[in-house]
């Protein structure tokens, strides 16, 4: 017999287990995706107004990056430390129950400041660095529908972006 043919046998068997264990780790993937497209728009039907926050671009702490990486220009963008300045900003305005509850009018005047999404969006970035929470989830914990109902309002009224 053969001294290769185990060799042979053991390596053909190993790579088609790596390509059916691939091939099921591919199916989960999309029934992932699948099952969070749906989970995302029955939320959205059961609580629209706080699940508009997940759908804002502004709130995207990605967003600046996804701007930047696709439009030729010149994208005007907030200095970091004006970004963290308007960050604690915001969050001085999310206060606990027992201390009289939120000042939502800092919150509104923070966003009104604002001048587009881009901006929005590093703003929400420099949130998260500087308090370890999303600002989409704080704007939930804190903040009623008809109060998220004006951030939206306050949100889609900017641009997405702007140019230099």
């Amino acid at each position: 017999m053969n001294k290769t043919l185990p060799l042979q046998i053991t390596g053909t068997l190993s790579i088609l287990a790596l390509a059916g264990s691939l091939y099921y780790r591919s199916v989960g993937r999309k029934q992932d995706k699948l099952s969070s497209a749906i989970l995302q728009v029955l939320t959205a039907r059961l609580h629209p107004s706080t699940k508009g926050l997940e759908n804002e671009n502004a709130l995207d702490m990605y967003y600046a990056e996804r701007v930047l990486d696709r439009v030729s220009g010149r994208i005007a963008v907030l200095q970091p430390k004006v970004a963290k300045r308007l960050a604690k900003k915001l969050h001085s305005g999310f206060r606990p129950w027992y201390r009289g509850g939120d000042k939502e009018e800092v919150i509104y005047g923070v966003l009104r400041s604002l001048q587009d999404k881009v901006q929005a969006s590093q703003v929400a970035k420099q949130y998260h660095q500087e308090f370890k929470i999303h600002l989409i989830e704080q704007l939930q914990n804190h903040l009623d529908r008809e109060e998220i109902k004006k951030v939206l309002e306050i949100l889609q009224r900017i641009p997405n972006y702007r140019t230099v």
